[in-house]
């Protein structure tokens, strides 16, 4: 088996590969499901960050287009939330 990652011994890579593939489906599904909240997280305070000059609903529009990559889609569903008043 090839290594996957540079920095991690070849053994303790099949270990941690080996301990993935017994764990159950739904736990591998909440770590998964883990990765992506605080992959938005870090996101949104990404853009908050660089775009503090901005408004709320701007820097919405910013991450909206990270998350779908679609113009049109951010442009709507930033349009839907504002009028819920969702921020």
């Amino acid at each position: 088996m090839k290594s996957i990652f540079s920095d991690t011994q070849t053994q303790i890579e099949k270990l941690h590969i080996g301990m993935i593939r017994k764990s159950p489906i739904s736990q591998r599904l909440q770590v998964v499901t883990s990765l992506i909240q605080t992959t938005r997280q870090l996101s949104w305070m990404g853009i908050c960050e660089r775009y503090s000059n901005e408004t709320v609903e701007s820097r919405l529009r910013r991450f909206i287009l990270l998350l779908y990559g679609d113009k049109f889609l951010a442009d709507r569903l930033n349009r839907l939330l504002m009028e819920k008043g969702i921020r």
